[in-house]
C-alpha cells in the first residue's frame, strides 16, 4: 500500500472521529440548534422586510430576534406549562368508570380484549408521560434554557445576515448537476415554506382558536384539548371536528343550548373555516404535500422526536417524497 492510500485513510478515520466528536458537542443542544433554523426559515421574510426599510443587515436582525422572542419563544415556553399542568389534571380527573355501559356492551360482543376502560386508562397515561416528558426534554434546567436560547438566537442572528451566502454554499455542496441541483434546492424551499405554513402553521392555528372557543364556552382544559386539536387539525376533512363537534353535542345534551350551538357554528366557519379559507392560499404554487403524508409525518415524528416531531416529521415525510420522485423521473420514467 502506497503512501498515498495510507494518508486518505488516514484522513477519512480522523474525519469520522472529528464527525462523532462534533455530533457529541452537538447532541445538547440539538433542539435549540433546529429551532434556531427552522425559526429563522420561517421567519427571513419578516426579517427581509425590515432589511429593506431600515438597511442594516445586523440591525434588522436584532429587531427580528426581539420580536420573535416576544411573539413566538415567551408565549410557547408559557403554553407548554400550561400544557402539561392540564394534561396532568384533565388525566387524574378522568373517569373511566364512566363508560361502564359501553364497555361491558363492548366486551360482550368482541370479548375481553375489548375492555375499553383498561385501554382507556393505559392510553392517557401513555399521553400524559408522552407530553410531560416531552415537555421537560424541551424546556429542561433555567440553565440549560438559557444557554440553549443563547445558542438558537445566536444562530437566528448570523442565519439572517448571511443566511443567503449559507444557502448558496449548501447548493454548491449538493453532488448534483447544476440544473437538477437548483430544481433540487427549489423543491425543498418549496417543500419546506408549505410545511411550516400551510400546515403547521394551520394547525397551530386551529388548535389555539379552539382552545379559545373551549375557554369562552367554559370547557375544562382548554389548553388540552387545543393540543389535541393540533394533532388531529392534520387529518384532512373532519380533523378539529373529531373534539368541537362531540363536546358542542355534549353542551346540548346538557341543556347549555346557546353555548352548544355557539361552539358547534364557531367551530365550523371559525375553526375548520380557517384550514379551507388559508391553506389553499398559502401552499398555492408551493409544494404539494399530500394529506397523507403530513398526517403520517406528524404522527410519526411526535412519536420519535416528541414535540419537536410536528415539524421534523412532514419535513422528513415530505423531503423523501420529493427524492423519490427525482429517482423516479432521472432514473425509473420511460424505462417500463
Amino acid at each position: 500500500m502506497d503512501g498515498a492510500k495510507i494518508s486518505k485513510y488516514i484522513f477519512i478515520v480522523l474525519l469520522l472521529i472529528l464527525l462523532y466528536l462534533a455530533f457529541k458537542l452537538v447532541q445538547p443542544f440539538f433542539t435549540y440548534i433546529f429551532l434556531g433554523l427552522i425559526l429563522t426559515i420561517a421567519t427571513y421574510p419578516f426579517y427581509k422586510w425590515f432589511s429593506k426599510r431600515i438597511k442594516h443587515k445586523k440591525l434588522s436582525s436584532i429587531i427580528a430576534i426581539v420580536l420573535i422572542l416576544l411573539i413566538i419563544i415567551i408565549p410557547s415556553f408559557i403554553m407548554v406549562g400550561a400544557l402539561v399542568k392540564q394534561t396532568v389534571g384533565f388525566i387524574n380527573s378522568f373517569d373511566a368508570d364512566s363508560f361502564e355501559k359501553v364497555n361491558e356492551y363492548a366486551v360482550n360482543i368482541l370479548g375481553p380484549r375489548a375492555n375499553l376502560k383498561d385501554n382507556l386508562n393505559e392510553l392517557l397515561v401513555k399521553v400524559q408521560d408522552f407530553v410531560v416528558k416531552s415537555a421537560f426534554s424541551i424546556v429542561g434546567s433555567v440553565a440549560e434554557i438559557i444557554l440553549g436560547l443563547f445558542i438558537m438566537f445566536f444562530i437566528m442572528y448570523y442565519g439572517f445576515v448571511e443566511g443567503e451566502k449559507w444557502f448558496s454554499q449548501v447548493k454548491d455542496v449538493i453532488p448534483f448537476k447544476k440544473e437538477r441541483r437548483e430544481r433540487l434546492v427549489r423543491e425543498i424551499k418549496n417543500v419546506t415554506q408549505a410545511v411550516i405554513y400551510g400546515h403547521i402553521f394551520i394547525a397551530l392555528l386551529q388548535g389555539t382558536l379552539g382552545g379559545i372557543g373551549f375557554f369562552i364556552v367554559g370547557i375544562k382544559n382548554p389548553v388540552f384539548w387545543g393540543f389535541i386539536m393540533t394533532i388531529l387539525a392534520f387529518i384532512p376533512v373532519i380533523g378539529t371536528g373529531l373534539v368541537w363537534g362531540p363536546a358542542g353535542i355534549i353542551l346540548l345534551a346538557q341543556g347549555n343550548i346557546v353555548w352548544g350551538i355557539f361552539l358547534l357554528v364557531y367551530g365550523f366557519f371559525i375553526v375548520a373555516g380557517i384550514d379551507n379559507l388559508l391553506k389553499p392560499k398559502i401552499i398555492s404554487g408551493k409544494g404539494k404535500i399530500h394529506p397523507i403524508v403530513a398526517l403520517i409525518g406528524i404522527l410519526g415524528g411526535l412519536k420519535v422526536f416528541g414535540f419537536l416531531g410536528i415539524i421534523i416529521g412532514p419535513l422528513i415525510a415530505a423531503l423523501f417524497i420529493a427524492m423519490a420522485e427525482f429517482f423516479y423521473e432521472d432514473y425509473l420514467k420511460g424505462k417500463g
